[in-house]
């Protein structure tokens, strides 16, 4: 297993969940072992994954 950093934008719905967060990551084929959102806007959260690979 390997872990990639990465940093993916999500659109803001106004929904602030962890199932929100964890339900658009696992969309994109992400495995968070861990997430943060880095930055807010009208539109977008910007959050960063450490993303388990296989």
């Amino acid at each position: 297993m390997q872990v990639k950093s990465e940093v993916v934008e999500i659109p803001n719905t106004g929904e602030l969940s962890t199932e929100y967060f964890e339900n658009e990551l696992t969309k994109r084929n992400i495995n968070p072992l861990r997430w943060a959102v880095i930055n807010v806007s009208d539109k977008m959260f910007t959050v960063s994954v450490a993303n388990l690979q296989e």
